[in-house]
């Protein structure tokens, strides 16, 4: 029987050499297993016996353990822990893992019988047999985490020790119970990155608890709200909703009651009066039973974000030279300015004023020199007009001026002739006294127009009238001005017999890359060589021939003349490049718009990736449902498009979102004086920044100096085109710049 008994302390991993010392071993390892983790405490299963045991004692002993050792061993297999049986020499001696065999950083069978530091590197080796030499000297738990790598990932381990009372041939023993407690660790890491993240952060946090308690804040919030943490933590206090508006407070508690969720621009109101601008965020968190568990706010103070939103409104609604509104707002302020005059009854005036001569004045002087004269002219117009006038600069040497309140033609001649008296003395810029005067023309509401078009263009064409005899003096529009006078005729006529006579011709500005300076595209660029409009501008042309309805036949002959070329380019064998033509907001509207360019296409033989559509923003803002269809079906067949002079329309940023586009053009007028303008700088690089994280290829127009060149590379600005890199080459010239970058 003892024999047998004995043999039994083998089937739960131990040596004895008695029964009492059994007996004694598996109380202490079940004690051990029960006290190492406060789990459900394993009874004592064994009292001390006597030294001597009766036979009937040794049977029921007998009975008794062959029934916990069953037990053992079905305990251990359902805990989360492995445990080790180890000798003071560090050799192991039995592991119980059953289930658990994936946790082991060797194979069972090449543990037991084997010593730590076979197993083991040997800096971990000695951690492992100093816990065991600290167990057997102070008799007592000594516990260690560490971390090894299973299936190459690092797993964290808890080993706790205690001496087990055993020896196995003669040498004391040690128990190590060990559990993972990686999971752990990780959720560990997630608290304190958490924790981590709520102090830290920039934005505001509070939480309250279902019953409005302040359980949790941090020092950003604290700071938005002006208070200290001992002010508001852990009472129910609610400063926030002191500072919101009563009919913000109205809106969140609707919506946190139908939604559970808040957000938006929040007005905050602090001690000091001052105001501060944030985005609020407000969730009711809810338990599994529906019921309020904790409220979330989240403070976001964008006050900096918002002077930032007005300073790039700014720059875009107002012209970067002379900081006065630009075209697009000039047309605005006038349709706003017209419907408040006729709904009060009232009369106004469009003035238009052109500087005289200054073409000259740039020729001559420079164009450093001619932008001080219209900064000059800019500030001597802003002295003479009264408060309730908008004066905004249309572009080049042209200014508006909208007057509300006019009593009649009288009163409007009073102003125009104080504005000739005072802009006549010369301009001191620098060391040089420079004469000019002025050209101006007026149109009044609402004789002469009700709409923006209709006066801008009325006191365009007196000031024309103004200019062709002799400038410097003004005049009003009238419709005999209009019908014999006007040079709107003349200049339609000359389009017309351009078309007739084929006097367009077609030139190329070629595009190259900021990266390494190969060609990479051309833009097409019109020009008319008849007499009568050879010193007009050709967007004065183009504008007019929109108006008349002349613009379908020039769209009609630059497609086929680009189409043509680009077909004798093939033959070459010259590579293929984009090449770039402007779309007219009209042409965009045509309904045969994609038909015709079908045809062009199919009969020069090209594919139409090589096109690439130039729009405007003022194209984009104001563009028809038949636009929007025509964009989206072009870009079906291939062509590409691409939103030029960016920076001068009114409403940039929500068009580039709203439309598939290709490539981005920042506008010449942020180019020129980028060396100079901090103003400049800032647009220029927060366009090419946001425009490549839209996908967006970016290229700057009128490049002219290295130092632009260098800006622009620091930028990252992607292509360039301008004077610095080439002039705009005739059919051939292009010819020969295409053989040269093929060779």
């Amino acid at each position: 029987m003892n024999q047998l008994l004995l043999q039994q302390l083998k089937y739960v991993g131990l040596e004895a050499k008695s029964l009492t010392e059994h007996s004694k071993a598996m109380q202490q390892l079940l004690t051990l297993i029960s006290e190492s983790y406060d789990g459900n405490a394993c009874s004592q299963i064994l009292s001390n016996n006597p030294l001597y045991l009766t036979p009937e004692q040794i049977n029921q002993l007998y009975h008794q353990l062959h029934q916990e050792a069953y037990s053992l061993e079905e305990m251990i297999a359902v805990t989360p822990d492995l445990i080790f049986i180890v000798d003071r020499e560090g050799k192991y001696i039995h592991v119980f893992s059953q289930g658990k065999e994936h946790m082991l950083y060797t194979p069972k069978e090449q543990i037991i019988g084997h010593y730590i530091s076979d197993i083991f590197d040997p800096l971990m080796a000695e951690q492992f047999e100093q816990i065991i030499q600290r167990v057997l000297t102070s008799k007592q738990l000594q516990s260690i985490e560490y971390t090894l790598p299973i299936q190459n990932e690092p797993h964290y381990f808890e080993m706790r020790a205690m001496p087990t009372g055993v020896k196995v041939d003669g040498v004391t023993t040690v128990i190590a119970i060990v559990r993972e407690i990686t999971e752990q660790k990780k959720q560990e890491h997630i608290s304190r990155l958490i924790a981590t993240v709520f102090e830290e952060a920039t934005e505001g946090m509070m939480i309250k608890n279902s019953n409005r308690t302040v359980i949790k804040i941090n020092p950003a919030m604290l700071r938005i709200l002006e208070v200290k943490e001992e002010e508001i933590l852990g009472k129910r206090l609610d400063y926030l909703s002191k500072m919101i508006l009563p009919e913000i407070k109205e809106q969140i508690t609707q919506a946190l009651h139908r939604d559970n969720h808040w957000q938006g621009e929040v007005q905050l109101q602090r001690k000091d009066k001052s105001t501060l601008l944030v985005w609020l965020s407000i969730d009711t968190l809810q338990d599994s039973s529906g019921a309020l568990n904790n409220t979330v706010f989240i403070l976001t103070d964008i006050s900096k974000i918002q002077k930032q939103r007005d300073k790039m409104k700014h720059l875009a609604t107002h012209d970067s030279l002379t900081k006065l509104p630009n075209r697009s707002l000039l047309y605005d302020r006038l349709e706003h300015s017209i419907a408040s005059m006729q709904r009060n009854g009232q009369k106004g005036a469009v003035i238009f004023l052109d500087l005289d001569h200054f073409k000259d004045i740039n020729d001559t002087y420079g164009h450093h020199v001619g932008d001080l004269v219209l900064q000059e002219f800019s500030h001597r117009l802003q002295h003479l007009i009264r408060a309730s006038d908008t004066l905004g600069r249309l572009g080049g040497d042209e200014f508006l001026l909208i007057a509300e309140n006019i009593k009649d033609r009288q009163h409007a001649q009073m102003i125009i002739k104080k504005l000739l008296t005072h802009l006549k003395e010369p301009f001191c810029i620098e060391q040089w006294e420079i004469e000019s005067s002025v050209s101006i023309g007026a149109a009044l509401f609402p004789h002469d127009g009700e709409t923006t078009e209709a006066l801008i263009h009325a006191a365009d064409q007196a000031m024309y009238a103004v200019k062709k005899q002799g400038r410097n003096g003004f005049e009003f529009y009238s419709h005999k001005l209009s019908y014999f006078s006007n040079e709107y005729f003349s200049i339609r006529g000359a389009i017309k017999r351009a078309l007739k006579e084929d006097n367009f011709e077609v030139l190329y500005q070629p595009q190259f890359s900021l990266y390494d300076g190969s060609l990479t595209g051309m833009e097409v660029l019109l020009r008319c060589h008849d007499s009568m409009v050879a010193d007009i501008p050709i967007s004065r042309l183009i504008s007019i021939a929109e108006e008349s309805g002349l613009i379908g036949g020039i769209s009609q002959l630059v497609l086929k003349k680009s189409c043509a070329q680009i077909k004798a380019w093939h033959k070459l064998t010259l590579d293929p490049i984009k090449v770039a033509v402007n779309l007219s907001r009209k042409e965009l509207s045509s309904p045969t718009l994609v038909e015709t360019i079908k045809e062009n296409l199919a009969t020069c033989c090209i594919g139409p990736l090589i096109l690439e559509f130039e729009i405007t923003e003022t194209i984009l803002m104001k563009s028809s449902f038949t636009a929007q269809q025509n964009i989206k079906a072009l870009r079906e067949i291939g062509c590409l498009f691409s939103i030029d002079d960016f920076g001068t329309g009114f409403s940039s940023l929500s068009n580039l979102k709203e439309f598939d586009l290709d490539k981005l053009k920042i506008d010449q007028s942020f180019i020129r004086d980028l060396h100079e303008s901090s103003d400049d700088r800032i647009i220029v690089s927060a366009t090419i920044k946001m425009a490549q994280q839209l996908g967006l290829t970016v290229l700057a127009e009128g490049v002219e100096t290295l130092q632009q060149k260098e800006i622009l590379e620091q930028f990252g600005c992607d292509e360039v085109q301008g004077f610095l890199y080439s002039k705009p080459l005739t059919g051939a010239e292009m010819t020969q710049l295409l053989q040269s970058q093929k060779s």
